[in-house]
């Protein structure tokens, strides 16, 4: 199939699935959110799998599924482009290629600061396979150090979210974005995400934006 034909094929795609399709089909067979365990003890290495799990296949799962059920909503009540129960194939065949990325390496890790260590990390991988600034995955990246993993411990899972900031806010992993500018206080590079907000982030920097923009998530 053609990039064109592709683009016609699902035209009732919004932008930003559209180029997420496509970058699948033509560029690289597979997406992820990249995520970095920096805290060893004991107890985060019996939970630490459960955390990725509940990051990934609950709430990036549930907010990129979400985007179908919003399309098909608009769809019968006669606004935008039609959009069927049927198209959901579309998302089980990207969704299908989501293997998140998890760093962890307590000797080289263990501990490790945000700015200094974990995003130069991160940064030498993406310079390596010359995708700097390219797409989602290249552009950000989750670190679950010990004050977060404390937040996520007690995480529910989406169909038990209480409504209200105070508890979206209430559970997070610390998201960070690449080559960060130097901004000023309350965005320093890097920001405590809520879990529902970590695919409306991945989607606003697919579209071009930055972090910065989107911290309140």
């Amino acid at each position: 199939m053609s990039q064109l034909q592709s683009l016609y094929q699902y035209i009732w795609l919004p932008d930003h699935l559209a180029t997420h399709y496509d970058w699948l089909k033509f560029t690289e067979p597979t997406w992820n959110l990249t995520t970095y365990r920096i805290t060893y003890t004991p107890k985060s290495g019996a939970s630490f799998p459960a955390i990725v799990e509940l990051i990934t296949a609950a709430y990036l799962k549930d907010k990129f599924y979400k985007e179908h059920e919003y399309l098909l909503g608009k769809s019968r009540l006669g606004r935008g482009r039609t959009v069927t129960e049927d198209d959901i194939a579309v998302f089980d065949e990207m969704w299908a290629k989501c293997e998140p990325r998890v760093i962890q390496d307590a000797k080289q890790f263990g501990g490790a600061s945000i700015d200094d260590h974990t995003r130069c990390h991160f940064e030498g991988w993406v310079e390596e396979r010359d995708m700097a600034d390219r797409f989602p995955d290249y552009r950000m990246f989750t670190v679950i150090d010990e004050e977060s993993l404390q937040s996520l411990l007690s995480g529910p899972v989406p169909e038990e979210r209480q409504v209200g900031m105070q508890y979206r806010i209430g559970h997070y992993a610390k998201l960070v974005e690449a080559w960060q500018e130097i901004y000023p206080p309350p965005f320093m590079g890097w920001m405590k995400c809520s879990l529902p907000g970590l695919w409306d982030i991945w989607r606003n920097m697919q579209d071009g934006c930055y972090m910065k923009d989107s911290a309140r998530l």
